[in-house]
């Protein structure tokens, strides 16, 4: 069941819940975690108390109407005390399960409170936000001293409305809000005196453009030993990206995220077994400082992949622990369910001679006393409750950033408590940018956590709308704007990508044609674009599953599809050179069933885009220097448009 337990006052959110979950005891489990959005339905971060026959976790969460459902000894269960469910489905990370629903909102008709989510400035410009229960409002109008301004109605959510209110930046507020219910009555919230809020986080990472690439499926620089799980081993190295960084400068990108690089027994890196080394498949330390002298000569960010949910099963300190058991000074390093970790006979097999493929899937079928990544025997996961472990981590991501390095990405972030990843924050360089593979609801982890996440509601926002089709633009554009609601100014330092090293390649799920209007708008919205290695040559996918989309790079310039390359190598130009798309507002001018067109605009810098997903060449009407101007965008292609002035087209079937 869930209880509310009360509201309390929140800087970030206005205000916050406190919720207890429970669950019954069904005398069978070792541990249970509490599963939602807010975690991507995910163990590890909020892991329940066991009390009076009960399994029990409390939580603060913002208001809104919240997923959930219980792990109980690693089995999928929900409440069985709330009889109110849904079948809910993401397809930015492929969930589909019916799940329990908690319905979380005070009694105001109306609300605002002076927060960083409702009172903020960014850029040249302060956003003022009042929400009011779904279907009340009529009309609301902020009133300050000076002004008198009509709200525009920003997002419907399922819960709640929210309406906003942008004014030129101003150091200080005195307002209030008057609002027309739908009912005829009128009501005044206010006044409210206060300075607006500003977001603490790196300002370099504004005007940046990443590239992702997973170093064995780049470019091989030298012969290296494979790794020991050498299935799916390509051979790249950090070689072969020191020898390929003219593409990198020539496609304009400006910051580079590496998928980890550290010693680990597969190709994908993410079974650490150490830390503090690079792995000698990729070219070891000697790779690595010529690749940051490559970047740092080219003003080229470099953010690494920190995976601290779990360590590999090889790495010394879970080494010490399958040897020593509880006498090993790491037994508490590790989510460990009893004593010894492994039986005799695994250990026997793990020493066998049997082939790699072979010895790793028949360890597979046997059991193991301790917490792991999606169960797979080779991911212990770590003990986030203990110092020691925080400590470790601060200290690793401390030293690569001495390194080099400018940043780091969290992998499996929505696993580990929010609270771990706060207090390792506080022991970092200030201007070292933090982003979390967070792949739901992310309130939970920003705001003092991380200052970015990979955005997979925006992601599964693009996916519906541009590669299946699913929903129309204006449910896609009050779906960015319910996610600008709850994220705010972090909207600006999110990671937003097309495709990872985790999913399918767009191209092959939307097309070239809609692949092109969705990378026309991921360029011109707010965020920091990504680009995976590969999409600007159209590289196509391939494998299964997790693997699908981490097809070798091509170098042979016989299969790349140069007008992909040309017109990437265009968007990320207009990107980087234009203050408008790097950290403007954002205003929807029209939209139709499939197509849409926005306004982007900081100080007197103002950019139109035009996206049509559509059958049909559309013909619509744009303000353009004090009146209306018509502008035609093709069937499939998108228009961009400078100063009133100049048309940049894109499309696969438009003239270069």
């Amino acid at each position: 069941m869930y209880k509310v337990f009360g509201f309390e006052e929140n800087f970030i959110h206005g205000r916050v819940a406190r919720v207890e979950f429970s669950l019954p005891d069904a005398g069978r489990w070792d541990y249970a975690y509490l599963l939602g959005n807010f975690n991507a339905f995910n163990e590890g971060s909020f892991r329940m108390k066991h009390e009076d026959k009960r399994w029990i976790i409390e939580i603060k969460l913002p208001e809104g109407l919240w997923r959930y459902a219980f792990s109980a000894g690693g089995e999928f269960l929900l409440d069985p005390e709330n009889p109110e469910k849904e079948l809910y489905r993401r397809p930015s990370y492929k969930f589909e399960r019916e799940v329990s629903l908690a319905k979380i909102a005070g009694n105001d008709m109306v609300f605002h409170r002076p927060a960083l989510l409702y009172l903020y400035s960014f850029g040249d410009r302060t956003h003022v936000l009042l929400r009011s229960k779904k279907g009340k409002v009529d009309a609301a109008y902020l009133v300050t001293d000076d002004t008198h301004v009509k709200m525009r109605k920003k997002a419907d959510g399922e819960v709640f409305e929210y309406y906003e209110a942008v004014l030129q930046e101003t150091e200080k507020l005195r307002y209030s809000f008057e609002v027309f219910l739908k009912e005829g009555k009128s009501l005044t919230l206010g006044p409210f005196e206060a300075a607006p809020f500003r977001l603490d986080a790196p300002s370099w990472i504004l005007d940046r453009v990443f590239y992702q690439i997973m170093p064995d499926r780049f470019a091989k620089g030298r012969d290296h030993e494979p790794p020991f799980l050498s299935w799916e081993y390509y051979g790249g190295d950090l070689w072969g990206i020191v020898e390929k960084i003219d593409h990198l400068e020539e496609l304009g990108v400006n910051a580079l995220y590496l998928t980890p690089i550290f010693e680990s027994m597969t190709y994908h890196g993410y079974d650490i077994t150490d830390y503090l080394r690079v792995a000698e498949r990729l070219g070891g330390e000697e790779a690595f400082r010529e690749l940051v002298k490559a970047l740092k000569s080219r003003d080229i960010k470099l953010v690494l992949d920190g995976v601290f949910h779990h360590t590999s099963f090889f790495h010394p300190f879970f080494r010490d622990v399958v040897e020593r058991g509880e006498e090993s000074e790491y037994a508490d390093f590790y989510r460990v369910k009893g004593f010894p970790v492994v039986s005799e006979e695994f250990i026997r097999v793990l020493k066998s001679d049997l082939p790699p493929m072979e010895k790793y899937q028949t360890l597979k079928k046997m059991g193991w006393n301790y917490e792991s990544f999606f169960s797979v025997w080779v991911m212990p996961r770590l003990n986030h409750d203990s110092p020691k472990v925080r400590e470790f981590v601060a200290r690793v991501m401390n030293y690569w950033l001495e390194k080099g390095a400018d940043g780091w990405r969290l992998d499996v972030a929505h696993g580990v408590p929010p609270g771990f990843w706060r207090e390792v924050r506080e022991g970092l360089p200030d201007d070292a940018y933090l982003f979390g593979e967070v792949m739901d609801d992310p309130r939970l982890y920003l705001f003092g956590v991380f200052h970015g996440v990979m955005n997979y509601p925006l992601y599964d926002l693009l996916l519906r709308f541009f590669a299946f089709g699913e929903i129309g633009a204006t449910e896609f554009i009050n779906g960015i704007e319910l996610l600008s609601a709850h994220l705010g100014p972090a909207e600006y330092f999110t990671y937003n990508f097309l495709d990872n090293h985790d999913t399918e390649r767009f191209i092959d799920l939307a097309g070239k044609e809609r692949y092109l209007c969705a990378l026309t708008f991921l360029m011109t919205y707010k965020g920091i674009p990504a680009i995976f290695y590969g999409d600007e040559i159209g590289l196509r996918g391939s494998g299964e599953g997790m693997s699908a989309g981490r097809t070798p790079m091509s170098w042979d310039e016989e299969k790349w599809d140069f007008q992909i390359l040309r017109q990437t190598m265009k968007l990320i130009e207009l990107r980087r050179s234009l203050k408008s798309l790097q950290v403007g507002s954002f205003r929807v001018i029209g939209a139709g069933e499939k197509w849409f067109v926005y306004e982007r605009k900081a100080g007197s810098e103002r950019v139109l885009v035009g996206i049509n997903c559509s059958w049909n060449d559309v013909e619509t009407p744009v303000p353009s220097n004090g009146s209306n101007e018509q502008i035609k965008i093709p069937a499939f292609s998108s228009i961009i448009r400078v100063k009133d002035s100049m048309n940049v087209h894109i499309g696969s079937d438009l003239q270069e």
